[in-house]
């Protein structure tokens, strides 16, 4: 009898990431449990609590944002299952010894000193739009993966980071991207897999990374948890072989 996959559940309402999280895992063993925290108060926070940082984003400092803010929607997935199993909500039938993979994740956009989250309306998205155009930024997604199991958890963080350039963009340009929707629910104001593909340039790194869901370092968190944690990979599939 083949060994089952754990179910994965997802704390993301993006179907961008659950697109590219079934490249590695069966779409029934999916589940999608979004957690709607307010960024941009947390990327206060933190900028507070880290007054250095205000010197300057730096590349630890920008990827230490990240994983916090994916550590931090982990606390709340952790949290809302741990109410619905209070609540009495019947358990997924998949997960049958209690063992779960949860990932979520947090893109945030760094253009020199600045974070650029989801623009509030249109003339936001042209401000962020225009800043962006013929300029380098940095995408970072910070993830974070809690394998649950037999009465264990763990949890392993990461953030990966691409550089993305883009193309000096005209008015009308920017007027049309805008007109198209596409900027309003994504950071930075753009989406590199849409109709936003036309303004960049170029990237180096990992192209998932910038839609939101960097797959190889995903996997390489998974195989971390299955060294980790032995005995549940022994029941469970944590790997797509």
């Amino acid at each position: 009898m083949p060994t089952p996959m754990v179910p994965f559940i997802l704390g993301s309402a993006s179907p961008r990431r659950r697109e590219l999280l079934a490249r590695l895992v069966p779409a029934e063993a999916i589940e999608v449990n979004p957690v709607d925290l307010d960024e941009a108060t947390l990327i206060e926070g933190w900028l507070s609590q880290h007054p250095g940082s205000r010197l300057g984003l730096s590349s630890i400092w920008a990827a230490r944002i990240a994983r916090d803010l994916a550590e931090a929607k982990m606390a709340a997935l952790v949290s809302s299952r741990a109410k619905n199993r209070a609540d009495g909500q019947p358990m997924d039938p998949l997960d049958r010894s209690g063992a779960a993979v949860l990932v979520t994740a947090d893109t945030i956009v760094v253009l020199g000193d600045q974070i650029l989250g989801k623009p509030a309306d249109q003339a936001d998205a042209r401000r962020m739009l225009q800043n962006l155009s013929g300029r380098e930024h940095t995408v970072l997604t910070g993830l974070c993966v809690r394998v649950e199991g037999y009465g264990a958890a763990q949890q392993f963080l990461a953030a990966e980071q691409t550089q993305v350039a883009f193309a000096e963009l005209t008015p009308a340009q920017i007027d049309w991207y805008i007109q198209t929707g596409e900027p309003f629910d994504k950071a930075g104001a753009y989406g590199i897999q849409g109709y936003g593909s036309v303004l960049v340039k170029f990237i180096h790194g990992c192209y998932y990374n910038v839609v939101g869901l960097p797959i190889h370092r995903l996997l390489v968190l998974l195989d971390q948890a299955r060294t980790a944690l032995p005995f549940v990979s022994e029941s469970f599939h944590l790997l797509p072989w």
